[in-house]
Formats: C-alpha cells, sequence, structure tokens
C-alpha cells in the first residue's frame, strides 16, 4: 500500500495520482470511487424523503425496510472510512519525508521533488474530501437509523390499538377474497423462486452437493440429542454437586444444539443455493428470516430435553413426576415450533407484499396455534403439585414449601388460562395485531426467563458450592496466598454482576416485540450495556464494571505492591524506618489518585469537564475548607522533608509521646499511659516541635539533690558520683558528672547529669539513679534531699 515516492522522477512525476498511474500509492478515486460516493449519497437522500403512512399496515413494514436500508448505508458509509483513513498517515509520513515547501524565492534540490510534492498534496486533498463525505454520509445515515428507529416505535403502537373487521363477520372475508388475487401472485413468486432454486440443486452437475447438504443438515440437527449422553458425563465429571451437573448439562445441550442448528441451516443453504448470490431475491429474504429462528427452536428443544428428561429421571431439573414430564414433551415440541412461524410472519409481515387481511389472517392463525400453549402447559405442570386432581396434600410441616408451590402454580395457570382467552376475545373483535403482539411477547419472555432462570441457578449454585473458601477450589486459591475473605467476596460480587447482566439480557428480550431475534436481542443488549449519555458522562454495564473493579483491584495491587517493598526491597537497604514509611506513603496516595483517575477516564470525566468542580472548590477552600488543605499541603510536607518520622519521640504542645502514623492530615502520637493523641498536620509547621531522637539519640537526665549548709560537700560528691557509676544504664562515656548547681540560706543544690542510650529510657534511668545516690548517701551518714523532678532530654 505504502508507494515509492521515487518512481515520481519519472516522465510521469508531474502527473496527479490516477488508479492507472505509475506508483504504489493507491489514488484516493480507486480506494472509493465517486460513484460509490454519488450512489451512497442518492440512497441517504432516498430514503430521507421517503414518506410513510404510519396509519396502514403497510407503514410499518415500510418503516421497518427504509430502517434497514439506512443501517446498510451506515454500514457502508463507515466501511468507506475505513479504507481511507489509513492513507491519511501514508501522505502525511511522505509529505514529512520530503519537508515543507521552499520559501518564496527559493526552490528544491531537484524538480523531481518539487513534482512529487505537488503530487502528494493534490491526493491528499482529494483523499480529504472523500473522507469528509464519507464521515459526512456516516452521521447522516446513523441518524436516519434512529430516527426511523423511532418512527417504528410509534407505529407499532398504533397497530397495538388498530382495529381491523371482525373475521367473525362477512365483510372481513369479502375483502379478503377482494385481495386473494394479488396475494397468490406474490405466494407463486416466492413459491416459484424456491421451485427453480430446487430444480438448480437438482440438476446432475449439484444433485449430490445438495444431497450431502441435506444429509449433513439433518446429522447436525439430531447430533445434539444423539450427544446428550456424552454431555451429561462431561456435566459429572467437571462438577460433583447433582443440582449443579442437572443445570451445567441443560445449558451445554442448549449450547450444542444452538450451534448445531445455526451449523446445519448454513450447510443446508449451501446445498442449496450451491454458494450462488440470491441477494435481493424473496427467497434470500425468506431464508434470511426463517433460518435466523431455527438456532432459536432447536435451542428450545435442547432445554426441554434436559429440564423434563422424560427417560433419565436423576438428570431431571424441573420438579414433576414422570407423568407430567411425558405429558410436556409434545408441548414442548410444539412451543418449539413458534420461533419457526413467527420467521415465517416476519417475512410475510415486512417483505412479501400481502394485502393487510392476509397478513391479519397469518397472524390470527399464530394466535389460534400459540394461545392454547398458555393453557395447557400450566396445565400440565399443576397437575403433578399436591393437592391436584383429587390428591390429598400432605399436612406435615416439612410439605409447607410444596403447598406454597402448588398455590402459585394454580395462580399462574388462572393468569394463563385469562391471558389467552383475551386474545381469543381481541381476534374475535377485530384487535388482531393486538392479540398477535401479546401471544408473541409472552411466548418470548417465556422461553428467555426459562434460560436465563437457569443460568441464575447455575451461577447461584456454582457461587455457594465451588468458588468458595470452603470448596476444594477455594482450598488450592488459599494454599497459593488468596484470602479465604477474597474468595468469598469474589464469588458474591460475580454471582451479582452475572444477576445484573442477566437482567439487562432480560429487560432486551422484553424490548425486541416477542420475535424470538438472537441478533435483535444482541443489538438491545448492546444498547443496555453501551447505556446512555448524559452531560458527556456515559452510564454503562461495562462502565459501572470498571468503577467496581478498579479500585477494588488497585486495593489488592497496592497491597501486594508494599508488602514487597516492606518484605523485599527495604530489608536490603540503608533507609530507616521513617524514610520507609514515607516512601510506602508517597507511593500509596499517588497509586490511589491514579486509581481514581482512571474510574473518572472511564466514565468520561475529563479535566475539562471538572472545571466548575474546581471552581467551586476554590470557593470552599476559601471559606471551609482551608484548614483541610492546610493540614493535607502539611502531611506531603511532612512526608517529603522528615522533620519527624515513625518512631520519634517528640514534644508538641506539652504533649510528649512517639509518632505512630503520619496521614496527610494529621498525625497519630502514642502516649505513656497507651493512649493516641491525634494532632493536626499543621501544627507541626507552624509550632515549636522538640525532637528528641533528631540528631542525637541518646537521652539526657539531670537530678537535683538538696542538702544542708554544713556537710562535706567534698564527700557529698564523691558517694554520689560512685553511686552514678553504678548505675548500669548511664553511658560511662561521657561519665556521670556532679557539680554544685547553687547555694541558698540554708541548703547547697547538687546537680548530677548523665547520658542514656535513648531519650526513651531517661524516665527509668533517673529513678535509677535516685535509689543509687539516696542510699549512697545515707550509708555514708549524709543527709539530703532529693526533689521528685527532674530534667530530662
Amino acid at each position: 500500500m505504502a508507494g515509492s515516492v521515487a518512481s515520481g522522477s519519472s516522465g510521469s512525476a508531474t502527473g496527479y495520482l490516477t488508479p492507472g498511474a505509475d506508483s504504489l500509492i493507491a489514488a484516493p478515486s480507486a480506494v472509493v470511487s465517486d460513484a460509490d460516493l454519488n450512489a451512497l449519497e442518492a440512497s441517504i437522500e432516498q430514503i430521507f424523503r421517503t414518506r410513510v403512512d404510519s396509519h396502514a399496515m403497510r407503514g410499518a413494514a415500510e418503516v421497518a425496510d427504509l430502517e434497514r436500508r439506512a443501517d446498510k448505508a451506515e454500514t457502508s458509509a463507515n466501511a468507506m472510512v475505513a479504507r481511507l483513513e489509513p492513507y491519511e498517515k501514508i501522505y502525511q509520513s511522505f509529505l514529512a519525508l520530503l519537508g515543507p515547501a521552499p520559501g518564496k524565492g527559493e526552490t528544491d534540490a531537484s524538480p523531481a521533488i518539487t513534482a512529487q510534492r505537488d503530487r502528494l498534496l493534490k491526493g491528499k486533498g482529494d483523499l480529504s474530501g472523500r473522507l469528509m463525505r464519507a464521515r459526512l454520509y456516516a452521521l447522516e445515515a446513523h441518524q436516519l437509523v434512529v430516527a426511523l428507529g423511532q418512527r417504528t416505535d410509534a407505529v407499532q403502537q398504533a397497530l397495538l390499538t388498530q382495529r381491523f373487521q371482525s373475521p367473525l363477520g362477512a365483510g372481513f372475508w369479502g375483502r379478503l377474497r377482494g385481495e386473494f388475487s394479488a396475494d397468490t401472485g406474490r405466494a407463486l413468486q416466492l413459491s416459484n423462486e424456491i421451485g427453480e432454486s430446487v430444480v438448480d440443486a437438482t440438476k446432475r452437475g449439484r444433485l449430490t452437493f445438495f444431497l450431502v447438504g441435506i444429509v449433513a443438515a439433518a446429522c447436525l440437527l439430531c447430533a445434539p440429542f444423539a450427544l446428550a449422553r456424552q454431555i451429561r458425563r462431561a456435566a459429572a465429571r467437571i462438577l460433583r454437586d447433582g443440582k449443579d451437573r442437572r443445570l451445567a448439562s441443560a445449558l451445554m445441550l442448549m449450547v450444542v444444539s444452538l450451534a448445531c442448528a445455526m451449523a446445519a441451516s448454513g450447510v443446508f443453504w449451501l446445498g442449496l443455493t450451491g454458494g450462488d448470490d440470491l441477494e435481493g431475491t424473496d427467497l434470500d429474504s425468506f431464508a434470511d428470516m426463517v433460518g435466523a429462528q431455527l438456532p432459536m427452536a432447536a435451542a428450545l428443544l435442547g432445554v426441554a430435553a434436559a429440564i423434563l428428561s422424560p427417560r433419565q429421571t436423576e438428570w431431571r431439573i424441573a420438579p414433576l413426576n414422570d407423568e407430567a414430564a411425558r405429558a410436556l414433551v409434545p408441548l414442548a415440541i410444539w412451543f418449539a415450533t413458534l420461533p419457526v412461524l413467527k420467521g415465517v410472519l416476519r417475512y410475510v409481515d415486512l417483505a412479501s407484499g400481502l394485502g393487510s387481511l392476509g397478513v391479519q389472517v397469518l397472524d390470527a392463525i399464530f394466535v389460534f396455534v400459540a394461545a392454547p400453549l398458555l393453557i395447557m402447559i400450566p396445565r400440565a405442570i399443576v397437575r403433578s403439585l399436591p393437592g391436584e386432581d383429587g390428591q390429598e396434600p400432605d399436612e406435615a410441616p416439612g410439605t409447607l414449601i410444596e403447598l406454597r408451590t402448588a398455590s402459585i402454580g394454580r395462580l399462574a395457570r388462572t393468569l394463563a388460562t385469562i391471558v389467552a382467552a383475551f386474545c381469543f376475545l381481541a381476534v374475535a373483535c377485530g384487535y388482531i395485531p393486538l392479540a398477535y403482539t401479546t401471544v408473541s411477547w409472552l411466548c418470548s419472555m417465556a422461553a428467555a426467563l426459562t434460560v436465563l432462570g437457569l443460568v441464575f441457578m447455575l451461577a447461584q449454585n456454582l457461587g455457594e458450592t465451588v468458588f468458595v473458601s470452603s470448596s476444594s477450589l477455594g482450598w488450592r486459591l488459599t494454599r497459593l496466598g488468596v484470602p479465604h475473605r477474597v474468595i468469598d467476596l469474589g464469588s458474591v460480587l460475580a454471582t451479582g454482576l452475572i444477576s445484573v447482566f442477566l437482567a439487562f439480557v432480560a429487560i432486551a428480550v422484553a424490548q425486541s416485540a416477542g420475535n424470538f431475534d438472537l441478533q435483535q436481542t444482541a443489538v438491545n443488549v448492546g444498547q443496555l450495556v453501551v447505556g446512555p449519555n448524559i452531560g458527556g458522562v456515559t452510564f454503562s454495564f461495562d462502565t459501572v464494571l470498571i468503577c467496581l473493579v478498579a479500585p477494588v483491584a488497585g486495593h489488592y495491587v497496592i497491597k501486594a505492591f508494599q508488602g514487597w517493598l516492606r518484605t523485599r526491597l527495604f530489608p536490603r537497604t540503608r533507609l530507616d524506618l521513617g524514610a520507609q514509611t514515607s516512601i510506602v506513603s508517597i507511593f500509596t496516595y499517588t497509586a490511589w489518585i491514579l486509581v481514581g483517575l482512571t474510574v473518572l477516564s472511564s466514565i468520561g470525566i475529563t479535566v475539562k469537564s471538572m472545571t466548575w468542580v474546581v471552581s467551586a472548590l476554590s470557593v470552599g477552600i476559601g471559606f471551609g475548607l482551608q484548614s483541610i488543605v492546610q493540614n493535607f499541603v502539611s502531611g506531603i510536607i511532612l512526608l517529603a522533608e522528615r522533620p519527624v518520622t515513625i518512631g520519634d519521640l517528640v514534644e508538641i504542645g506539652g504533649t510528649v509521646g512517639d509518632i505512630k502514623r503520619i496521614s496527610v492530615r494529621s498525625t497519630d502520637i502514642g502516649l505513656a499511659d497507651g493512649s493516641t493523641m491525634i494532632v493536626p498536620n499543621s501544627q507541626f509547621i507552624t509550632s515549636a516541635v522538640r525532637n528528641a531522637t533528631l540528631g542525637h539519640p541518646t537521652g539526657s537526665l539531670s537530678v537535683a539533690v538538696d542538702l544542708p549548709l554544713g556537710t562535706d560537700l567534698v564527700k557529698a560528691i564523691g558517694v554520689m558520683s560512685s553511686a552514678l557509676a553504678g548505675v548500669p544504664d548511664l553511658l560511662k562515656t561521657p561519665a556521670p558528672t556532679v557539680s554544685v548547681s547553687s547555694i541558698s540560706g540554708k541548703t547547697v543544690t547538687l546537680s548530677a547529669s548523665g547520658r542514656t542510650q535513648s531519650p526513651r529510657n531517661v524516665g527509668a534511668v533517673s529513678n535509677e539513679a535516685r535509689l543509687a545516690m539516696w542510699k549512697e548517701l545515707h550509708a555514708n551518714g549524709v543527709v539530703a534531699s532529693i526533689p521528685s523532678s527532674a530534667s530530662e532530654g
């Protein structure tokens, strides 16, 4: 793609980049032609100018068709943008290599360079124009998709209350007879296309391929049920709990059925068409809408087979007896055909071109096919409950839950019967769209809630039995160093997030209007996950997940790094305890700031969007937050400058104690009585602080002794010196000293001074010195009085 600019030195160097030019850089017109851009513009304009009658039945189909066309136009425009964007960097790279154009009166070193630059500039200009048009068309198409989606909702809401003539009247069938010829022609057109495809597929050259496709599709459809025993064995090997095994095997069978059905539909279509492109034909539309429902039908069959298990009761999930399970099997097969019928009706509604009454007849037939299931399935289930069909319920206390379940089941059966009767009555009165939408929505929600319920129960059971600290997996994680509390907390959070996601899926299914469409459900889930954008801040599932996970993960990462610093790095350095604490504290605050910025950036909050917050904080700082900010800044200064550190013996405001912790707001000082005094950091900056351990780690003491005037001072000084020499905790170097401190009218005061290993034991050593001097003075007949206070430092 990147070309050789050196080719511009040839005779064609001055020419413009054209598709046939001698250059490895593709011309923009070759990447996206004018014809493609003009066709896209015409398509978008045609969609925009089309007027839709939202009060007619054909309006809904036309709006849906316009929405599909607008979505296709948006996809085409985005594809054009994706093809053009890489060439921007290529042109910029070559132009940067050639350098800027020479100034006035200057020339390039070679005319070929000038020609190359001119050609690249022309190509870049053409590229910019085409890229701008493609981006504009993508934006216009996206706006059309949004507008038409809203219009589709309005049309569907209008259709719900639309009343046709009653099928019980002669007028309805008279109008249907008038549409019969046109509807027959449309049906014959589809049948002719199907017949032609079958005839082409059975020709001598393609017959084998067609038959192989049919056989392969049939084998794929039957494969999940043939592999059911192997799937259950696999679930039994993975999980030990019986309930977990049953739930896991049901979901595994559903996934296998879904995948095999998708593969079967693709193989059959390939065998039928032989790989020919039938886009735009009625057969392609019919196959697309019906084929999209086959995987859902297969998945429902797989789930039903796992839930009922009529032959293997030990794998049955539903609390049913054998008779009820066998009775529900044909009803489950009946229910699984509804998605396929829904696909046929979707083609009839949107792409067949049938008249409005013909569509209503087919919709009414779907109601009469699906609504009886609302009566028959609950009836078959309730028959297996206590107290039904003449069975006397057990009055033992242990059956209270069963009786409550039976009451709920009977209530559900009553409500389902009422809904079915309402749908029949609505069809009879002419409100066919209302009955059709109601039945479709209930059937799709029943299928979705069944599958989501299985996933929810499996997640809850695994969270309570497998992913807990008391399980074998938890024991292995504990041996790896993961705390029990973390394992249990992670299990709870994981099951909670799964429950939230399942709720999103249920809402998405409810918004799909009962279409049984996996693709539409996925789109609805994506819209729910992306979430709304309010004030430039995006609220979505992944954003909430990041906001929850980032602080939790940050906490454990920071804690692990702190442990590595304390246990691995610091023991191999000469840093004292205060320096180590300062480094750990600064790292912790910086890391949490980064975590906070990560959370803010994930929801789209930037520095620009926080301008008003900064302005409000500045006003708050001027009034009520000044002291908080002052303490915060003082804490940073204490950690960086380290006038006091962890373990220092300080005196501030008449309080003496050891510093235990320095945070960004306050400092904790441990007092002698075991209590803790919390001092704001600003006091360490603005007031006088005495640090007894800073600079000189030794302590000093001075003890005064009062003697009568007639005392032999030389003897007293000698006795006191010998007594101090016998105190073990006094340093010998420098040696303790005794001197005359003062002489008053009645007494002479002698002062004994010495130094200790640490300021922390000055009090204890002073007490030992007093006792030693008191004993020696009295033993030598010297009368003395020693004040209780002493000078310590």
